[in-house]
C-alpha cells in the first residue's frame, strides 16, 4: 500500500501478469511474483493493461488490495477485474447512503460486498469478513481511492473504465446530507 497517503483507508491496485497463475496457493502467498503495481510501476502496468485489451474486453484483471486502519479488507485470494471491484465498492456505498444497507458482489462472482448501518457506525464486509468502520472517514477514504484509481485509468489508459468523478461527487454530497 502506498505509504505517503495518511488515510484510514488505503488501496493499491495491481495488474496481473498474463498467463501466470497456475497455482492459486502460490499466488496468494507470493502475489508479488504475479502482479505489477499501478503505483510502483505505472508504465509497465499500463503496457500490460493495453496488451490485455487486445485479447479481452477489459484490461484491469489483477488485484485491488484494500485496508482500513491496517486491517486487510481485500487481499490476494480475492483477485478479480479491478475496475469491476471498484464499481462494486462504489455501488455498495451508494446503496448504503440511500437505504442504510448496501449489498453488491464482485463482477461475475459470488464475493459479496456489504455495508450496513449500526449504532456504533457501520459494518463493512467483503466475502463474509466484516469490520466496524466509521462511515464519516471510511466513505470519503474509499471515494478518494476510487477517484485516484479513476484518474490513473484515464491518464494512463485513456478510458473511463472506472467510477466517475460525477458518481463519487454525488456520493460525497449524499454523505454530507446524511450526516446533517
Amino acid at each position: 500500500m502506498s505509504e505517503n497517503r495518511l488515510s484510514a483507508l488505503q488501496s493499491e491496485a495491481f495488474v496481473l501478469l498474463p498467463d501466470t497463475v497456475q497455482d492459486l496457493e502460490d499466488f496468494v502467498s507470493r502475489p508479488e511474483r504475479y502482479l505489477v503495481s499501478l503505483d510502483a510501476e505505472p508504465r509497465r502496468a499500463a503496457a500490460l493493461w493495453r496488451e490485455r485489451l487486445k485479447r479481452h474486453p477489459y484490461g484491469s484483471e489483477g488485484l485491488l488490495r484494500l485496508s482500513y486502519r491496517g486491517r486487510e479488507l481485500i487481499g490476494p485470494a480475492l483477485w478479480d477485474e479491478v475496475s469491476g471491484v471498484w464499481f462494486a465498492l462504489v455501488d455498495c456505498v451508494q446503496a448504503y447512503l440511500e437505504t442504510g444497507s448496501g449489498l453488491t458482489s464482485f463482477p461475475g462472482q459470488s464475493v459479496n460486498v456489504e455495508m450496513r448501518h449500526t449504532r456504533a457506525g457501520a459494518v463493512f464486509g467483503v466475502n463474509g469478513d466484516r469490520v466496524l468502520v466509521d462511515p464519516t472517514e471510511f466513505i470519503p477514504g474509499l471515494l478518494d481511492e476510487a477517484e485516484r484509481y479513476s484518474r490513473w485509468v484515464e491518464d494512463r489508459i485513456g478510458t473511463l473504465d472506472a467510477p466517475t468523478t460525477q458518481q463519487t461527487g454525488a456520493l460525497r454530497q449524499a454523505l454530507v446530507d446524511r450526516t446533517r
